[in-house]
């Protein structure tokens, strides 16, 4: 059951247009297991752009955020349009009241953040709930949002948190340690039906409430990134819910949406869903970082791109996502800010490493040789419209893990060392200029989804580049469903490529783990036991200093194994109507401070 749930998961991901934010909320919404939904496939609307021309105290909650050191701000615009500012920039509201319209793709599937499995479904329900630990977007750090406090035992099993005194439910009623309990034992029983279960089951033992403010977690083993995999969740009410069969929670109106039920303790309630079409929440007056500005909020479903585009224009919405494509027209209007920013995506090719299903790639010197042969730069500024950045490692710009300098091998644009390699591992032109030994021609085909724009033209800049260097590679594209089961059920390729997305935490077992071959996203056979005790030491060490000098070493190693090529770090572009203020486009949490949003008049 959990391997089927896993592949539709993984279909509506790498197939859907989603937003990087929207992938980065459904990641947190997925919890099939821990080895194998660390990270996801990522299938984002940007990829499917039209070809180019040629102890701890919790930290205040993250309403009045520090200052980001990733957000990358768009070049100069030719037209109109302002860029928007690489680093949040509070503003003082000069107006209460009003509505903010997002655009979305989707409408949601459920309100209930038990339950959520999908995009849209997360974003409503995080206006509408709140988590204990909630991700600081500017430092990737897990800060307070419901827990004041916390304290982690010596060992890392035992996680005390205190709540913040105070905080009401949308109905007046307090929170207390009981609903936190509550919604973890819901997450855990298996007729709840939470997508978030198997790992909640594997990573939890208990689950104590010690007063009325005061609950604690303990483990079944330590777990670095606890507080931002599994403390992220929104909490339900006891008082609502504690007569509800747990298999009828999904049919329940709190689920499905209704006024005075679905009620939560964030910066919004819920008054209106009509499918397909929009969801209305309003203020909630009493919310404990303060009143919100806005009176109202609409999620508006706009299933088509452009139109998404068209009424970002017009400002019939407030806030959306564009492709790299619709730049230069976005850039010409002078009601809108622009941003660009990093993103937790990557895009990456696999070789077979299986040496029943093809030998071609078992020498690291080829793997080597055919990275070195690409100009990436080039491939990013011609076909992403320079909307991305040249990958170094596996650690994306993102990542507090993120360590560039300490890379050895950084595969820089070189066809000459290309070549050296190949004529070094005893790969020789043939008459007809393709490199051969023992009879075997260095000639494979390499598959990706139809459809997607930016993958097709990859795969023909690598044909005609690998050929400069002497190798045949033919491009095959293949209808989504036949795709994915090739590269994740039969397993039968030469070479694929693909988009993934990491989660915040920087453990990347789900992909270089031998284990991972079953179960996991490790779909091409590596397995170096080196990594692996890497990765497990790194995840059981709660010292952020130790664990990155531990990810830093299985990067090297990687890198000179080089399994699978991750070539690029795309970026995102988001919209936002200039008489929108405080809301602040990121790849993390762009909800962390809605009760801060204002709107002119």
């Amino acid at each position: 059951m959990e391997r089927l749930q896993e592949k539709r998961l993984l279909q509506e991901l790498m197939r859907g247009r989603l937003s990087r934010r929207q992938v980065l909320r459904r990641a947190a919404a997925l919890g099939v297991s821990a080895s194998a939904m660390s990270a996801l496939l990522a299938a984002c609307a940007r990829e499917e752009a039209t070809p180019a021309a040629s102890p701890t105290a919790a930290p205040p909650a993250a309403g009045t955020p520090a200052a980001t050191p990733t957000a990358a701000p768009a070049e100069t615009p030719a037209g109109t349009a302002e860029l928007g500012p690489a680093t949040f920039q509070y503003e003082e509201p000069r107006n209460k009241g009003g509505t903010l319209i997002e655009g979305s793709f989707a409408d949601a599937k459920t309100l209930n953040p038990i339950l959520v499995s999908d995009t849209a479904s997360g974003a409503v329900s995080d206006l509408i709930f709140n988590s204990v630990i909630r991700v600081d977007p500017q430092t990737t750090e897990p800060v307070g949002e419901l827990a004041d406090k916390w304290e982690i035992s010596d060992d890392g099993l035992i996680y005390t948190f205190t709540l913040r005194d105070g905080v009401t439910w949308h109905d007046g009623e307090p929170l207390t340690a009981d609903d936190v309990k509550f919604t973890y034992d819901l997450f855990m029983n298996e007729a709840t039906g939470s997508p978030r279960r198997a790992e909640m089951t594997e990573r939890i033992k208990t689950v104590e409430v010690v007063d009325e403010r005061t609950v604690r977690f303990t483990l079944n083993f330590p777990v670095a990134p606890f507080l931002v995999e599994q403390m992220v969740y929104g909490i339900v009410p006891q008082h609502v819910l504690q007569d509800v069969d747990p298999a009828q929670l999904a049919q329940d109106p709190f689920s499905t949406g209704q006024k005075g039920r679905t009620i939560g303790t964030g910066p919004f309630m819920f008054e209106e869903w009509v499918k397909d079409d929009h969801i209305t929440l309003v203020k909630n007056p009493n919310y404990w970082e303060g009143e919100p500005n806005l009176d109202q909020y609409i999620w508006k479903v706009v299933p088509d791109a452009t139109v998404v585009a068209q009424q970002l224009k017009t400002g019939e919405i407030d806030y959306g996502d564009i492709e790299p494509s619709q730049l230069e027209d976005m850039r010409l209007q002078p009601n809108v800010n622009i941003y660009k920013y990093d993103t937790f995506d990557f895009t990456f090719y696999a070789y077979q490493l299986d040496p029943e299903k093809t030998t071609i790639f078992q020498e690291k010197e080829v793997r080597q040789a055919l990275l070195y042969a690409l100009d990436r730069q080039a491939m990013i500024d011609a076909i992403r419209f320079g909307i991305g950045r040249v990958a170094v490692g596996t650690m994306p710009v993102m990542s507090w893990a993120y360590n560039p300098d300490a890379i050895q091998n950084k595969y820089e644009y070189d066809p000459e060392r290309a070549k050296q390699l190949l004529d070094q591992a005893g790969w020789t032109p043939g008459p007809d200029g393709i490199r051969q030994k023992n009879g075997q021609r260095l000639a494979f085909t390499i598959y990706t989804n139809a459809g997607n724009k930016i993958r097709e033209q990859y795969v023909a800049v690598f044909q005609e580049q690998w050929r400069q260097i002497g190798v045949e590679c033919t491009p095959q594209t293949e209808e989504w469903n036949a795709f994915l089961d090739r590269i994740t059920g039969t397993k039968d390729f030469e070479m694929f490529l693909v988009g993934f997305s990491w989660g915040v935490d920087p453990d990347q077992s789900t992909m270089w783990k031998c284990s991972a071959y079953e179960g996991g996203f490790n779909m091409n056979k590596y397995c170096n036991p080196e990594v692996d005790q890497l990765l497990d030491e790194a995840l059981r060490t709660t010292d952020q200093e130790q664990r990155k000098e531990l990810y830093t070493q299985m990067q090297n190693i990687l890198m000179e194994d080089l399994p699978s090529a991750i070539l690029d770090f795309p970026q995102a572009l988001s919209v936002v109507n200039k008489r929108v203020h405080n809301l602040f486009p990121n790849d993390v949490d762009d909800r962390y401070n809605a009760h801060q949003w204002w709107v002119e008049s």
